[in-house]
């Protein structure tokens, strides 16, 4: 998978504007999600901390495939910042709460990115020197 990675950091700018207007297009319906009324979530005890990681981890491949900049100076500071506008809109309806469990699931699908794709995977893949 990172060498699949690799190949869409490699691609000429113009594919990289296309991902950062996708990523902007998700993350305004993600917005616009976080604001409908609650669904239930059948029974499953915390499915929505599990939807929380998994958007942002969603949002921090798109994100990093998107821009060259710093993961953890650039993209995690937008990545949290995002998940707290949420959470800080949500606080402001009536029929949504807004959550530091919800914003600590958005961390843990940051992290899990990263510790997915850049520790485990990247040592799969033998570094080029040259």
């Amino acid at each position: 998978m990172q060498a699949i990675l690799l190949q869409f950091k490699l691609k000429p700018p113009h594919i990289r504007l296309i991902l950062k207007f996708f990523f902007l297009g998700l993350a305004l319906l993600g917005i616009g999600a976080a604001l409908l009324p609650g669904v239930g979530t059948g029974g499953f005890p915390n499915a929505d901390k599990f939807m929380h990681a998994g958007a942002l981890f969603g949002f921090a491949v798109l994100l990093d495939l998107a821009t060259p900049r710093s993961f953890w100076r650039w993209k995690v500071p937008v990545l949290l910042g995002y998940g707290a506008f949420i959470e800080l809109l949500q606080a402001f309806t009536t029929w949504r709460s807004a959550s530091l469990a919800d914003f600590a699931a958005d961390a843990s699908g940051i992290l899990l990115y990263w510790l997915v794709w850049r520790l485990a995977l990247q040592r799969l893949v033998p570094h080029q020197h040259g």
